[in-house]
C-alpha cells in the first residue's frame, strides 16, 4: 500500500460520521466492464450510474474491474470536476478486442489498481454483469478486503446466479416456480419428451443473465439450435415450461419490498 492511499483511509475514517449523516459527499469506484458476455451491458450500466453519481454531488469514476485504470492521480484518485465518465468508458471499451489474450496471460483477475481504489473509496457501486460480477466472487473478496459494496452478499449472489439450484431451492421450500430441468453438457438429451415436457419451453444458460443465450422454443428444431446455443456459453442449462404473461420486478433492500416494477422491452 503506497503513502498517499494510506493518507486516504486516514482520510475517510475522520470523514465517515459526517458521510454517515449524509452531509458530505462520497468517493466512489463505479465498478463495470469485466469479462463476462454481459461486458457491455455492464459499462452501459456503469456509465449511466457515474453520471448520475456525479450529478448528485459525489466524487465517483467508472474503473473497468478486469482491465484496470493507468495511470492514477493518487492525489485526486476520484476526478474533479472535468472529469468525463464518457472517456472513461471509452477507455474501458478499447481493451474490448484484447480481453481474451489479457485472460490467457495474466493470473490475476483484478486489473491494474483496481483493489487499491476500491480500498480508498467510502463505497464500491457494483455495476456489473454476469460472470465474475454477479455470482459472489468478487464480493466474498471485498468481504475479506472490507471494503464496501453496494447490493447483494456473496452467498445470496451466488446462489441466485445459479438458475438451476434456484430453482432446487425453490421446489423444496415449495414455491411456485416454472416445471423445468438442468441438464449438464453431457447429459444432454434432444428429446423433450425425456424431459416430461411438451413444447413451447424456454432453453436458457443456468448462470448467464441480461437474456443472453435464452431461447423461446416451439418446436424440435427449435430446440436443438436453442441447446446448441445456450451451450456456446456454458456447460449446464436450464430448459423450462413456457409461460406467456408479464415480467415484473421486486427490490427488497434490508427486508423492505420496493414498488412493482414492470419490465417491458422496447422491442419484443
Amino acid at each position: 500500500m503506497n503513502k498517499r492511499l494510506k493518507e486516504i483511509l486516514k482520510e475517510y475514517e475522520e470523514r465517515k460520521h459526517k458521510i454517515i449523516k449524509g452531509d458530505e459527499s462520497m468517493n466512489i469506484v463505479v465498478l463495470a466492464g469485466g469479462t463476462s458476455t454481459e461486458r457491455e451491458i455492464s459499462i452501459v450500466t456503469g456509465t449511466g450510474v457515474c453520471k448520475a453519481l456525479r450529478q448528485k454531488g459525489h466524487n465517483a469514476i467508472l474503473v473497468d474491474i478486469f482491465c484496470g485504470l493507468e495511470p492514477v492521480d493518487w492525489d485526486e484518485p476520484f476526478g474533479d470536476k472535468d472529469y468525463e465518465v464518457d472517456s472513461a468508458a471509452e477507455y474501458m471499451r478499447s481493451f474490448d478486442d484484447d480481453i481474451e489474450n489479457i485472460k490467457r496471460t495474466r493470473r490475476s483477475f483484478f486489473g491494474p489498481n483496481v483493489l487499491e481504489l476500491c480500498q480508498a473509496a467510502d463505497i464500491v457501486f457494483m455495476g456489473l454483469h454476469g460472470s465474475n460480477g454477479e455470482d459472489g466472487k468478487v464480493q466474498a473478496t471485498f468481504d475479506l478486503l472490507g471494503i464496501r459494496y453496494t447490493g447483494t452478499g456473496y452467498l445470496s449472489s451466488a446462489l441466485a446466479m445459479d438458475k438451476g439450484l434456484t430453482k432446487k431451492i425453490f421446489l423444496m421450500d415449495e414455491v411456485p416456480t416454472p416445471k423445468g430441468v438442468s441438464m449438464l453438457k453431457e447429459n444432454c438429451t434432444r428429446d423433450i419428451h425425456d424431459l416430461g415436457m411438451e413444447f413451447p419451453v424456454v432453453v436458457k444458460t443456468c448462470c448467464g443473465g441480461s437474456s443472453v443465450g435464452v431461447y423461446i422454443v416451439n418446436d424440435q428444431k427449435e430446440y436443438e439450435d436453442a441447446i446448441d446455443g445456450a451451450y456456446s456459453y456454458e456447460d449446464e442449462v436450464v430448459v423450462e415450461e413456457y409461460i406467456k404473461g408479464r415480467e415484473f420486478s421486486v427490490a427488497v433492500v434490508d427486508g423492505k419490498a420496493y414498488p412493482i416494477i414492470e419490465i417491458a422491452p422496447k422491442q419484443g
